[in-house]
């Protein structure tokens, strides 16, 4: 299986606990096989899209050419097998990055199409979403990031499945990070 682990983990702490978390998961799923292709948010050029942006997109869509280097990522995702997503809880959510990468994989006619009635239908190969996070406070059932990545990733791209594993309350005075840590690795 080929396994897309989109990495947004930025973090203060060293080393960074959503990685932790992610690379148990790699780990594992290396163990049993797995090709793992990783796409590190954090040192790739990845912006939001501007009108400049989307009107190039929407003449090359226009065209059927979906070979421009524009599309990479989009081609990268949609034939991965499963998706792995590590993101610290930030603000409620996850790093802006994140974001700005979904911007670049939405696209029409590569991983995901409009069918009869405007509906959008996902043409991505993968079985299962894997969101993986830290939070330094409890997360009290606010996970927007999660929320979001989950409805659009099930809805919209046809991912069939999604799983979060979460560490919270890193951060709280006198909190056993270890145990913390090791319980989430449970869901792993």
């Amino acid at each position: 299986m080929k396994v897309l682990f989109i990495d947004a983990c930025i973090s203060v702490h060293q080393p960074s606990r959503t990685r932790y978390l992610c690379n148990r998961y790699l780990d594992k799923m290396k163990a049993e096989g797995h090709i793992i292709e990783h796409v590190d948010l954090t040192k790739c050029d990845i912006s939001s899209l501007t009108a400049t942006d989307i009107l190039k997109r929407d003449q090359l869509l226009t065209k059927g050419d979906y070979d421009d280097a524009m599309f990479d990522l989009a081609r990268q995702f949609r034939d991965a097998e499963r998706i792995v997503i590590g993101a610290p809880f930030w603000d409620l959510s996850f790093p802006a990055v994140l974001k700005q990468y979904i911007e670049n994989i939405m696209v029409t006619g590569i991983t995901f199409r409009y069918g009869e009635h405007g509906i959008p239908a996902g043409l991505c190969n993968a079985d299962k979403v894997v969101y993986i996070m830290a939070a330094g406070g409890p997360v009290h059932g606010f996970n927007f990031g999660y929320d979001y990545v989950k409805t659009v990733f099930t809805k919209m791209l046809g991912i069939k499945e999604s799983q979060l594993i979460c560490a919270e309350g890193l951060d709280v005075f006198g909190a056993d990070v270890e145990s913390i840590l090791q319980e989430a690795c449970k869901d792993i």
